[in-house]
C-alpha cells in the first residue's frame, strides 16, 4: 500500500526537510515519485524502471567514504595525516585519558563518534562532567568559539555556502539562523579546501564545516556526507539555491554513466 504523500516539515521551523525537498523536485523532474516508507524512502521511475532514493544512503558516495565521514574520530586521524586544519582532538579510552585532555584544553567539546544533528554534545569545563559520560563513545575536541561555515560539493565543485548563526551555546535549545552566501562571497581559499577534503574522503557530495575564530584562522569542524538541505532551498536570509534539484541531476547522470558502461563491456 502507497503511503501519503503529505508534505514532511520540521516542526521548530515549518521548512520542508530534506526528503520531502527531494521528493517535490523528482516531480519536477517528471520521475514520478512515490512514497515507499513515511520516513523518506521513496521511488522513482527511471527509463521504466522503478529506482530508490534514501538520502540517509547517498548513492554519490562509496560505502568506505561515508563510513570514513561517519566516524568524526576516523575523520580526524586522516584530516591530521594530510596536514589539514584540524581541531585538536582525542578519543579516550578511558576517564583518565578524557581527564588528562581537560587538562590541557580547559575547555573541551564531547561528542558521540558517530553522532549526527548535533546531538549529544555536551561542553565540559569539569573532571565530574566527564564522568557522566560513557567516555568511551565519545570524541574529545578544544572548544574553540568562532563563526560556523558550510561548504555543500557537489562532484569537486561547491554549489552553496551558508553561515550558520546559533546564538551563545551548542547545548541549548536556540534560535538557528541559516545565511546563504552569493558565490560572490565565497572565500576560494574555502572553496578549493573543501574540494580537496572531499576528495581525500572519496565523497562526492559532501558538506564541510569550518570554523574561522575571531583572529580568522580556519579549522575544519566536521565533514557530513548527509547534510540537510532545508536551509539552502529555505535561508534565513541570502539567496535560494536548489541543491536538491542538483541532487538528484548528479545521481541520475552518475546512473547513467554505469549503465552505459555495463554495457560496453557486454
Amino acid at each position: 500500500m502507497a503511503t501519503s504523500n503529505a508534505a514532511r516539515t520540521t516542526p521548530a521551523t515549518g521548512k520542508l526537510g530534506t526528503a520531502e525537498l527531494l521528493f517535490r523536485s523528482a516531480q519536477k523532474m517528471g520521475l514520478c515519485p512515490n512514497w515507499v516508507t513515511p520516513n523518506g524512502l521513496f521511488a522513482v521511475l527511471v527509463n521504466g524502471q522503478e529506482q530508490y532514493i534514501n538520502f540517509a544512503c547517498s548513492p554519490l558516495n562509496s560505502h568506505t567514504s561515508a563510513s570514513l565521514a561517519k566516524d568524526k574520530y576516523l575523520t580526524r586521524r586522516i584530516l591530521e595525516r594530510h596536514g589539514l586544519p584540524n581541531i585538536p582532538f582525542a578519543q579516550p579510552q578511558s576517564q583518565a585519558e578524557a581527564a588528562n585532555f581537560l587538562r590541557q584544553h580547559p575547555k573541551t567539546v564531547a561528542k558521540p563518534i558517530a553522532g549526527s544533528g548535533a546531538q549529544d554534545i555536551h561542553i565540559i569545563t569539569t573532571v565530574s562532567q566527564l564522568r557522566s559520560l560513557d567516555i568511551t563513545r565519545y570524541i574529545l575536541e578544544e572548544y574553540i568559539a568562532g563563526q560556523e561555515l558550510r561548504y555543500l560539493v557537489l562532484n569537486g565543485t561547491t554549489i552553496g555556502v551558508h553561515r550558520s548563526d546559533y546564538g551563545t551555546s551548542v547545548q541549548a535549545d536556540r534560535p538557528l539562523q541559516r545565511i546563504s552566501y552569493h558565490p560572490s562571497a565565497w572565500d576560494p581559499a574555502l572553496v578549493s579546501l573543501a574540494a580537496q577534503v572531499a576528495g581525500i574522503l572519496g565523497l562526492k557530495f559532501a558538506a564541510v564545516d569550518y570554523l574561522v575564530d575571531a583572529s580568522g584562522r580556519t579549522y575544519i569542524l566536521e565533514v557530513n556526507t548527509t547534510p540537510g538541505l532545508k536551509w539552502f532551498h529555505a535561508p534565513s536570509s541570502g539567496p535560494v539555491i536548489d541543491v536538491a534539484g542538483q541532487f538528484l541531476e548528479a545521481i541520475f547522470k552518475t546512473r547513467k554513466k554505469r549503465a552505459l558502461a555495463q554495457a560496453g563491456n557486454a
